[in-house]
C-alpha cells in the first residue's frame, strides 16, 4: 500500500493522473495524448512554462550540433536573447554545458575546435581544460548553470533528460535580477523532467546521434564568432 500512494503521488506530480474523491482519472498530460503529437509536446512545455514562471527549452545534440527543437516562453517568462548563435556557443549556456557533459571524449574533441571558447561576458569561461574539468564534476546528468556566463542579462540551469542514445537537456532561463528564484526554480524542473521525457518520446522524430561516435555526416566547417 505504501509503495502505491507513493506511486500515485509521483503520477499527480507529474501531472499524469488527476484524484478526485478517491478516484484516479487520466491527468492533464495523458489527456494531452489525444492530440496531435507536436501540439501534445508544445503543451506539455508551456504547462512547465507556467508551473515555473520560467522560460522553458528542449534541446538535444544531433549529427555532431546543439540544437534547440522546442521553447515555450511568454511576456511574464521571457527567453533568453540569442544575441550570439546558442549553436556556436555551448561552452557558455547552460543547455550547451549539459549537452557537452554527455558527450565522450571523442566528441568533445570534435565539438570544440569547432567552435572555440570566445569570451561572452566576463564569467565566460574560456579555457578548454576548465571546461572539462567543469563538465565532468558531478557526472553527465548533473545540472549545468550559466550564471551570466553568455549573457548579463539571463540565468540558466539545464539538466540531461536521458535519452537512450542521444545527448538532451530540458532547460529554463530566468532574468537576471529573479537569480533567487534559481535553486527553488531548478529543483522544480528537475522534479518536473520525466513528464518532459515522455512527452518527448511520444513525439520524438529526430535521427539518433550516439554519443562518442562523432556527427553523422562530416560538419561544414566553422570558425569563431567576431
Amino acid at each position: 500500500m505504501n509503495t502505491t500512494i507513493r506511486l500515485l503521488d509521483w503520477l499527480r506530480d507529474q501531472r499524469l493522473i488527476d484524484t478526485v474523491g478517491g478516484a484516479h482519472h487520466p491527468g492533464p498530460l495523458m489527456r494531452l495524448t489525444r492530440q496531435p503529437d507536436r501540439l501534445l509536446l508544445k503543451e506539455a512545455l508551456a504547462d512547465l512554462r507556467d508551473d515555473l514562471d520560467a522560460a522553458v527549452y528542449l534541446s538535444s545534440y544531433t549529427n555532431g550540433e546543439i540544437h534547440i527543437h522546442e521553447a515555450a516562453h511568454s511576456s511574464t517568462a521571457p527567453p533568453v536573447t540569442e544575441w550570439a548563435p546558442f549553436s556556436d556557443t555551448g561552452h557558455a549556456s547552460a543547455v550547451g554545458k549539459s549537452l557537452l557533459a554527455q558527450l565522450d571524449f571523442n566528441a568533445r574533441m570534435d565539438h570544440l575546435p569547432r567552435y572555440p571558447s570566445i569570451q561572452l561576458t566576463e564569467r565566460t569561461i574560456t579555457n578548454t581544460r576548465a571546461l572539462i574539468d567543469l563538465l565532468d564534476g558531478c557526472g553527465p546528468h548533473a545540472a549545468q548553470f550559466d550564471l551570466l556566463e553568455y549573457s548579463r542579462t539571463e540565468i540558466c540551469v539545464a539538466y540531461s533528460l536521458g535519452l537512450p542514445g542521444r545527448a538532451s537537456s530540458i532547460a529554463l532561463s530566468l532574468p537576471a535580477h529573479q537569480h533567487r528564484r534559481l535553486i527553488t526554480a531548478a529543483h522544480s524542473l528537475s522534479g518536473r523532467a520525466t513528464s518532459i521525457l515522455l512527452a518527448h518520446l511520444m513525439t520524438d522524430d529526430t535521427s539518433q546521434c550516439i554519443p562518442g561516435q562523432g556527427p553523422e555526416t562530416d560538419p561544414k566547417s566553422r570558425r569563431a564568432l567576431p
